[in-house]
């Protein structure tokens, strides 16, 4: 009985890091989507273009940091 319990614990903790990964990625990529689209606005309305510059620089910065993260090994 109790290897059941723990066979359904591990399906539900399996389950909630997969939605919990999903979640993130959605978010990466709606904050992405919105930046991109920040930086058109930008371009059509005439704006600087050293702010145009440093948010494209900020973007490239938070996609490496993403990526880099996700290569590095998770230490318990």
């Amino acid at each position: 009985m109790l290897q059941v319990v723990d066979e359904l614990d591990d399906a539900v903790s399996a389950l909630r890091m997969c939605s919990l990964g999903l979640s993130a990625e959605i978010g990466l990529v709606v904050t992405g989507s919105l930046g991109i689209g920040a930086i058109a606005v930008a371009i059509a309305t005439g704006a600087e273009i050293a702010l145009i510059c440093s948010v494209a620089l900020l973007l490239s910065l938070a996609a490496s940091l993403k990526i880099q993260r996700s290569r590095l090994p998770i230490a318990r």
